[in-house]
């Protein structure tokens, strides 16, 4: 029997080494069969040829779809380049230093500015601080921080490869959160984060949204001040004095946001970022927060280390210390710096001051590289733009067309504000493959109601009618009410919640909504800015919605879901043009890629700082693999049979959870004491001292308080072999112990 790899590089679930249940088994004979029928059904062509199980599926789908429209992929691709003045506008550069370049608030090149300039060097540094979460050290007790949570989170707790660059959940918690994965039998990738409730002061005994674990204080980006008519989130930087700060979600116990977390992907394509285009919006604006003028990206990254407990402040009085100073103490982090800013380590090394080259400025130009460089160029789309007439499958192609035809003209007309290369750009746009001319145009009250969060705003501000106002909460425009900035629509199958809100989670259903063209919120519904593409997007008079078939519904699905989708986002594909969001092998397998990192410390599987990579507490250490919880005292572990055929032993186990604690994540039945000659059938791996174990896939990835599970372990013994006996402890986590 093979040994599981350690670790994290590869999937928790289903890892090599692992024998397959009697369920995966079953299901691997059946898919077995099917490709059979498949064979025999397209009289062995197919394979004799050597196409693929997806080209064996596209067969299927042919023969599904040979009654509805033929599109050429030829035809198509003429369409659409009529449709948005040209199909290279949908095209992504194929290098990252061809993506768009950097743009000031006013719309202005900045890309003849070295702060703003691509780098391999500046990219990989990003890469490595953006997951890394040693750098969360701003953790202020006098407005609630709790320094047990000091170094636990990232711009990558809330920024996943496997959820499209975004949480994964609809409540999102960075510091003060505890999980961030797991896996069923199907190997199926299941986001989940929470609050760590043993170690968070319970600040309410009521719950004021679903999911309230009664421990967050306020939304971060939201402060609330003395003095009245001040409640906004961004008057921090503002004259006049806005007075004696109360309370502030910058820097409360729990990091959360009180909006869907918006995703990384595609942010070299816009010039307002945030849901509400907050960064890279001039300093000017009544809510604008951008003291250096920065473009959207270098904007963003500031704004961010603010809101997240990472920006660097005078804690003189505190002692708790700063990013820069935490980074400063790595010899891997000094190499990397020196590497992507030249002139600052020169100016370092001439003055002998080494914050002249590592600190929240040359942290935050990193960063926004590593944004810049985040998209995905290998989907089958993308190689349909190409010339690969086989990239998409029919039932895509139809939905393409319906993608890019308008709504009056009996299609969807979602191109008509989701156009350019990340489709999140008005097809007017004259800048339409890159940043973007136009800003306003951008940004649609769609009838949506509040992401659950913000009954903490609510009780905040002592409004109860109080509902997000989007974009004017930037801008002070009333005009803007309830407005949000249109979005790309790739990587949408790995997104799991929609909206600002988080209110929908599937594609079909946000494609149904626009279908249907009714507000789901009364407030919003009823402003005057509610937009008229989503309500009657056929024009002044003609029915609400698109009108689309059930059938036009599934086949825009399809596109937007497969045909928009790459898989070299979530994990390394070597060849591929995409890049991962995550740290992948070539990033932090440090002995194989980076030996001159590897002198210096670092340590294969974790950041350039030494710790796990995206979050640092207990329960992501146990779902990336890292570390294993005995949970044997908390369970009580009952024989229930055992049943001897032969030479062939099955024990049959009830285990319960006897505790006020959850169990987590996997749960590993390690056989400990086995003799000689007699081997565990149903085994899932062996740990690292040579225990055969079985993993069970928890219900939800949880075994709650007082709740059941019955598992057997099958043995078999040599001719001769001893009786079977053993002891049997449990272990909580992914991966091979």
């Amino acid at each position: 029997m093979k040994n599981e790899p350690r670790g994290q590089f590869v999937n928790p679930a289903n890892r090599q080494g692992d024998s397959p249940t009697p369920e995966q088994q079953s299901s691997r004979r059946g898919l077995f069969r099917a490709a059979v029928a498949v064979f025999l059904l397209s009289g062995g062509a197919a394979a004799a040829q050597g196409n693929s199980p997806i080209q064996l599926r596209g067969v299927i789908d042919q023969e599904k779809d040979k009654d509805k429209e033929k599109i050429s992929p030829t035809q198509l691709r003429r369409y659409i380049d009529q449709q948005v003045g040209g199909i290279e506008k949908l095209k992504v550069p194929a290098r990252d230093e061809d993506l768009p370049k950097a743009q000031l608030p006013d719309g202005s090149d900045a890309s003849g500015d070295p702060r703003f300039k691509t780098t391999e060097a500046k990219r990989y540094l990003g890469k490595q601080i953006f997951h890394d979460p040693v750098r969360t050290v701003r953790i202020d007790p006098a407005f609630g921080g709790v320094l047990a949570t000091k170094q636990t989170g990232s711009c990558g707790t809330c920024h996943q490869g496997e959820s499209a660059s975004k949480a994964g959940t609809l409540l999102n918690f960075s510091v003060g959160g505890e999980g961030r994965s797991y896996t069923d039998a199907k190997g199926t990738f299941i986001p989940r984060r929470r609050p760590q409730m043993d170690i968070l002061p319970k600040l309410r005994d009521t719950p004021l949204f679903p999911g309230d674990a009664l421990v967050d204080e306020l939304p971060t980006l939201t402060d609330v001040y003395a003095i009245a008519g001040a409640a906004g989130p961004f008057r921090g930087r503002k004259l006049p004095d806005p007075g004696a700060l109360l309370r502030t979600g910058r820097l409360d116990a729990l990091d959360s946001v009180a909006r869907n977390a918006p995703g990384v992907l595609g942010a070299a394509f816009n010039n307002r970022v945030l849901l509400g285009g907050l960064a890279g919006e001039p300093d000017s604006s009544p809510g604008g927060l951008n003291p250096f003028n920065f473009p959207a990206q270098e904007s963003v990254a500031l704004l961010l280390l603010d809101a997240h407990r990472m920006l660097s402040d005078d804690h003189s009085k505190t002692g708790l210390g700063t990013e820069s100073a935490v980074l400063q103490k790595f010899a891997t982090y000094r190499k990397l710096f020196r590497d992507a800013f030249p002139e600052e380590a020169a100016q370092a090394d001439a003055t002998g001051n080494l914050d002249v080259l590592i600190n929240d400025l040359t942290i935050l130009r990193a960063t926004a590289t590593f944004m810049r460089t985040a998209v995905t160029r290998d989907t089958p789309f993308d190689r349909f733009l190409a010339g690969d007439n086989r990239a998409l499958t029919s039932k895509q192609l139809r939905g393409a067309k319906l993608f890019f035809t308008k709504a009056d003209k009996g299609g969807a007309g979602c191109f008509t504000c989701h156009s350019g290369p990340m489709l999140n750009k008005q097809v007017n746009d004259p800048d339409v493959a890159g940043v973007g001319k136009f800003v306003e145009e951008n940004f649609f009250n769609l009838g949506l109601g509040d992401h659950p969060i913000q009954a903490l705003n609510r009780q905040a501000r002592k409004d109860p009618n109080f509902l997000d106002d989007g974009r004017r909460d930037v801008t002070g425009n009333d005009d803007d009410i309830y407005k949000f900035r249109v979005v790309t629509m790739r990587q949408l199958k790995d997104a799991r919640f929609f909206f600002h809100n988080g209110s929908f989670t599937s594609v079909r259903d946000v494609v149904q909504y626009f279908n249907a063209g009714v507000p789901q919120n009364a407030q919003s519904g009823a402003a005057s800015t509610l937009s008229t593409r989503f309500t009657n997007p056929r024009g002044t008079g003609s029915p609400r919605g698109l009108g689309l078939r059930d059938d036009q519904v599934d086949e825009i699905t399809d596109f937007l879901e497969n045909g928009l989708y790459d898989p070299a986002f979530v994990r390394f594909v070597p060849g591929s043009p995409t890049r991962p969001l995550q740290l992948t092998e070539p990033d932090f397998m440090y002995s194989v890629y980076r030996p001159d990192l590897a002198a210096l410390g670092a340590i294969d599987g974790r950041t350039a700082g030494g710790l796990p990579p995206d979050n640092n507490d207990p329960l992501s250490r146990r779902d990336m693999g890292l570390e294993f919880l005995d949970v044997t005292a908390q369970v009580g572990i009952a024989l229930i049979e055992s049943h001897h055929l032969g030479d062939r032993q099955e024990d049959v186990y009830q285990i319960t959870n006897n505790s006020s604690s959850i169990v987590d994540t996997h749960l590993l039945m390690v056989v400990k004491g086995l003799p000689d000659r007699i081997e565990m059938e149903n085994a899932s791996g062996i740990t690292s001292t040579g225990e055969p174990y079985r993993r069970v896939f928890l219900a939800n990835g949880v075994l709650l308080p007082g709740q059941s599970i019955v598992k057997a372990l099958l043995f078999e013994r040599e001719h001769h072999a001893p009786p079977v006996k053993y002891t049997l402890s449990l272990l909580s986590g992914q991966g091979n112990p």
